[in-house]
């Protein structure tokens, strides 16, 4: 279950596993973690990570010279993904 920019990240010796999303556009750093506490299962970390890594990449083709306003968008939660909202709730 692997996919471009998501990595799995298992650690003995702390409490996080999860998934992170990594992508980075004319120098411009976007990361978010997705832990499988906060999702359910890994399953669902992951779908959520593949989910948000698609938005990204869709809205990033829809302007493609201001990847740090996109970025911007998602860091900040005004673009969320639907399990996010529900798991919020």
């Amino acid at each position: 279950m692997t996919q471009r920019n998501i990595t799995r990240y298992t650690y003995e010796t702390t409490s996080f596993q999860g998934w992170r999303l990594s992508i980075c556009r004319k120098w411009n750093q976007f990361t978010k973690y997705f832990s499988d506490r906060q999702y359910g299962s890994e399953e669902a970390a992951f779908q959520a990570a593949l989910e948000m890594r698609d938005r990204i990449f869709d809205a990033l083709q829809r302007t493609p010279d201001d990847p740090r306003a996109v970025f911007e968008q998602f860091k900040s939660g005004t673009v969320t993904t639907p399990r996010e909202s529900r798991v919020q709730s």
